[in-house]
């Protein structure tokens, strides 16, 4: 999920996602093995005022990655997407049946955009946004992941975590709460009233209306130090039979990685800003997933073992498009498992004696050594 507010497009971006089917090709991730973190090469040929002569540097030392980011980083992501091996996914079926019931409801679909519109500011407000599931019943474990993602990446206190709820576009008290800032010149919540009572009116009316999970679909971060996980999405993903506990888990540590990206920002991006291109969402959701997968499975991370792994692994397959040419592309199926398990190899490397990189050290070996096997026609840049 990119690292930015959404649009009031999902609905369009799910069909994007649909569109395109192809066979897909799995590979084959080898267990029991306890790799060793390989040192990496950095050519100084990126850089016009040094020779071609290349030196080896190992994860932690100063100089690391100085040369590489500020020369080929830019060139790495900026290379187009080539279109390669793909095909829809349980999620993706799972997405269209959500879909087609909801454009065969002409009451949702005429009400799409204000509903979804009525929940971004809900969350953007704060409103029914401290709990986690539909009941509340993920709160507890959302904070128990959110303090030790504080913990493992050393970020205490610093991410504003919030749930958004289709229940609460059946609230009449939170309805207004919703409205009240956004229509000018009133003079008192009660003369919100009416227009609370026609959208409860509609919500009787119409089976999907608020119930659709595509009404609490966002899930994602932004620049302001929050995170959103909306249950809809997450129900979606848990539909395609993975546990609820891991997709929650999964999505949470995904959007931190963004997080984490956002800090780092100018000095991992060059260029300074991305510009919604297939290559470049792309890089910033495959690191993402590197990232997560990197907690998700460290001894002193979230402690996934190999059961859990392969649903978290089978979690990013879902997540995969074949989107090639679509801003929003987030790499296909086999692509993002891949940048999983790039991560989890990592996160075994340590296992021994538990140490744990910081984010500098982790986006230096994706670039550089998870990267070029991920996407292997960058190898010759």
């Amino acid at each position: 999920m990119r690292p930015v507010y959404p649009k009031n497009s999902f609905l369009w971006l799910v069909v994007a996602f649909l569109l395109t089917g192809c066979q897909m090709e799995e590979d084959d991730l080898h267990t029991g093995v306890d790799p060793e973190i390989p040192n990496f090469q950095i050519s100084n040929a990126f850089s016009p005022q040094t020779s071609n002569k290349r030196s080896t540097l190992k994860i932690g030392d100063p100089e690391i990655g100085k040369t590489f980011r500020h020369y080929t980083t830019s060139r790495i992501i900026n290379r187009a997407v080539i279109p390669s091996e793909c095909g829809a996914t349980e999620f993706s079926r799972i997405q269209w049946e959500h879909f087609t019931a909801l454009a065969a409801d002409p009451l949702a679909m005429e009400n799409f955009n204000f509903y979804t519109t009525l929940n971004l500011y809900a969350v953007r407000l704060g409103i029914g946004t401290d709990t986690f599931g539909e009941d509340g019943e993920f709160t507890r474990h959302v904070r128990k992941i959110e303090k030790d993602l504080e913990r493992f990446w050393n970020m205490p206190d610093e991410i504003d975590v919030r749930g958004q709820h289709t229940t609460t576009l059946n609230d009449p008290e939170m309805l207004t709460e919703i409205l009240w800032p956004l229509i000018a010149d009133l003079e008192s919540k009660d003369q919100l009233q009416p227009i609370v009572d026609e959208i409860l009116q509609k919500n009787a009316e119409s089976p999907l209306l608020p119930e659709s999970p595509f009404f609490a679909a966002d899930v994602f971060s932004s620049f302001n130090n929050m995170i959103v996980l909306g249950d809809g999405l997450i129900e979606m993903f848990s539909e395609t039979e993975i546990s609820e506990e891991v997709v929650w888990t999964g999505i949470f540590s995904h959007e931190w990685s963004h997080q984490i990206q956002m800090d780092y920002f100018f000095n991992w991006y060059p260029f300074g800003s991305f510009t919604s291109r297939p290559e470049e969402t792309r890089h910033i959701e495959l690191e993402a997933d590197f990232f997560s997968a990197y907690y998700l499975t460290h001894k002193r991370g979230a402690t996934y073992n190999w059961k859990k792994a392969e649903e978290f692994f089978d979690l990013f397959f879902q997540a995969g498009d074949c989107s090639f040419e679509f801003e929003l592309h987030h790499g296909t199926p086999i692509q993002r498992m891949q940048a999983a398990k790039e991560g989890y190899l990592l996160a075994q490397a340590a296992q021994k004696k538990g140490h744990i990189l910081t984010p500098e050290e982790v986006h230096d070996y994706f670039m550089q050594v998870a990267l070029p096997k991920i996407l292997p026609e960058t190898n010759n840049l």
